[in-house]
């Protein structure tokens, strides 16, 4: 996980105990202001205490402590219940029972820990602007029906290529453990769903615990030439340089690394090697990438570097989206119902 999440989420853990404890001592205190009689009772069992230690330590002390402090501990409880006091005052009541708010029940993640972890793997995936966008949401009525080979280079209609490449992100989702899954590519024209299906596929990571990035291509290139920059520099500005290493990191080592819209403006020879770099870099298990392109097919061999379409060909499932710009037929939707 990325650290910096997790030190945020153990933040949260830390604030929940100190407001916890901070509750339980005000609601002693209120106690005490109320029943004075309930300190002493208190002071006496503590000293009770502190007794049964001494006398565990010196042999030859009489053993009464033990036996002091339960007579203590049943008069305070008779006294909480005589006066509608509860039985559990003194006690921190913690948000989670069943981890005392920290997070863990023993080695394992406490069930509550996935409530705090999805809110903000959201707010460091940059998919605000996408952040209402899901399979739940995904509307095949948008894309046309009805095949047109000779306009879309296909026999399926656009509706039918939309829903195979549904479900080849579902299937993406499921198996993105397995080794032997995939990177996807996503060519075609602006408005086919592309940035869409990434934005669902992202979602659904997430809310099983995966850390997500996305950039449109412009920002990652803007974000690895600051890096390149800062870190070579003899004196770089520390908060910049701190957040461009976060960045830098996220990139490389997040599970999931959406980059979207590769398009012409991509076509800078210094630019492939980056590119070529983060896709080498993020191997291995548990890091996957998704690339979106408004590149028709035909045109990316005059568009793209042979290294890059080498390296595409041979990490990436391709997936090719047809139809019109739905955000056309989306605006038109919109004007019927006014």
């Amino acid at each position: 996980m990325n650290q910096s999440i997790h030190r945020k989420i153990a933040a949260i853990y830390d604030q929940l105990r100190l407001d916890a404890a901070a509750q339980r001592d005000d609601r002693i205190a209120d106690a005490y202001s109320r029943y004075p009689e309930l300190e002493t009772m208190d002071r006496l069992i503590a000293q009770a205490g502190a007794d049964m230690l001494l006398e565990a330590i010196d042999p030859a002390r009489e053993k009464t402590a033990s036996k002091r402090k339960q007579a203590l501990q049943e008069e305070r409880l008779a006294f909480l219940e005589k006066n509608d006091l509860p039985a559990t005052l003194g006690e921190v009541a913690y948000a989670c029972r069943t981890c005392s708010d920290t997070g863990y029940v023993g080695t394992s993640r406490c069930a509550c820990y996935q409530s705090k972890l999805i809110p903000l793997l959201f707010e460091s995936a940059n998919l605000r602007h996408l952040k209402d966008i899901s399979f739940d949401q995904f509307d095949e009525t948008l894309f046309s029906d009805q095949p047109d080979p000779k306009r879309y280079q296909s026999d399926l209609s656009p509706r039918a290529q939309i829903k195979g490449i549904r479900q080849a992100c579902e299937r993406f989702i499921s198996a993105f453990d397995d080794p032997d899954t995939r990177n996807l590519f996503f060519v075609g024209k602006p408005g086919t769903g592309k940035t869409y299906l990434m934005a669902c596929v992202a979602h659904a990571l997430i809310e099983k615990g995966r850390t997500v990035l996305y950039l449109p291509a412009a920002q990652l290139f803007d974000a690895l030439a600051e890096y390149r920059v800062l870190s070579t520099s003899f004196h770089p500005d520390e908060i910049r340089f701190e957040k461009s290493s976060a960045m830098q990191d996220t990139i490389l080592n997040c599970e999931l690394l959406l980059i979207d819209d590769l398009g012409t403006e991509f076509a800078s020879a210094a630019r492939y090697p980056e590119l070529l770099q983060v896709l080498d870099q993020r191997t291995g298990p548990a890091r996957r990438t998704i690339l979106s392109s408004n590149v028709e097919a035909g045109l990316m061999r005059e568009v793209y570097d042979e290294r890059l379409l080498s390296r595409l060909y041979g990490g990436f499932a391709v997936y090719r989206f047809i139809g019109e710009d739905i955000r056309f037929i989306q605006n038109q939707r919109r004007r019927l119902q006014r």
